[in-house]
């Protein structure tokens, strides 16, 4: 497969279940992308699909919740995290669904995911990870949604989820250089992000009041999102981006319903299934 090819991954924390079923149906039919960009939940999916784990999204994300209830209130008031980051990026890859580092480090893909630098409120995009904790860490920063986690140091520097500053990083894909790029979206096709409300700002306000250049960030989050959806459009239009989105089922970012979880997985895999012979065209003619 020609080298000027990616993938870009959209995060939303559970609904990146449907990503993962796509990257295991890729994995499924030897389809390797040699470029992933993925950002915030993106990440975690976009991980398997490079350490070649096929499932592995689905062992390590929605069965450890037929068991423990790792999103929520109770495990925000415990650890000042919505969602259970030690659980998520420590026990889980290290000891209950063991990531497989050495085929993630030996491969020739390259994976790129991105973080807010709290400081200058510009993403910062990592290609290059020295050791497995590095690289949990990095992806931790980038799960980390403004107040429902806690800020992550990511080499010396205060970071949180990389969706914050470039949700659907397309025009960072055209800067990688790439000829190709297969963007999977975990959003119907009539989504449009909506401004942020006024208390979701003032809250934002009184607690990264140390941040004012992540508070301006956050301003104009809606308007960098829908323009980055306007340019993906332009890029399918002129056959140099394929889009796969969720088209008969959503769910919230934090759903908990493993069925609907296992559903919105399958509707993923199904997706990528039935265009399958488009994607091996859109791959194949460069």
């Amino acid at each position: 497969m020609e080298d000027k090819i990616g993938l870009l991954l959209e995060g939303g924390a559970m609904r990146s279940l449907f990503s993962a079923g796509v990257l295991d149906f890729l994995l499924e039919e030897q389809i390797h992308i040699p470029h992933v960009l993925a950002v915030s939940a993106g990440a975690y999916a976009g991980l398997n699909y490079v350490s070649k784990q096929k499932g592995r999204a689905v062992e390590a994300v929605v069965k450890p919740l037929q068991e423990k209830k790792f999103i929520g209130l109770g495990t925000f008031f415990k650890t000042g995290n919505l969602f259970d980051m030690d659980l998520l990026f420590d026990k889980v890859p290290n000891e209950l669904c063991p990531f497989d580092y050495d085929t993630f480090f030996r491969s020739e893909k390259k994976f790129i995911t991105s973080a807010v630098d709290c400081l200058s409120g510009q993403a910062q995009y990592f290609k290059s990870f020295k050791d497995p904790s590095e690289l949990m860490n990095i992806c931790r920063a980038a799960n980390s949604l403004p107040l429902i986690s806690r800020i992550v140091p990511v080499k010396g520097r205060p970071m949180l989820d990389g969706g914050m500053a470039d949700a659907i990083p397309i025009q960072k894909a055209e800067e990688e250089g790439w000829n190709k790029i297969l963007v999977v979206l975990t959003r119907d096709k009539s989504y449009r992000k909506k401004p942020t409300g006024d208390f979701y700002i003032h809250l934002l306000h009184i607690l990264y009041r140390k941040y004012p250049k992540f508070l301006d960030l956050i301003k104009e989050r809606a308007e960098r999102y829908n323009q980055a959806l306007d340019r993906v459009e332009e890029l399918e239009k002129q056959g140099r981006a394929m889009v796969i989105r969720p088209t008969a089922l959503t769910i919230k970012n934090a759903e908990t319903n493993v069925n609907l979880l296992m559903a919105y997985y399958r509707h993923g895999y199904e997706s990528a299934k039935e265009r399958k012979e488009e994607i091996a065209t859109f791959l194949s003619a460069c």
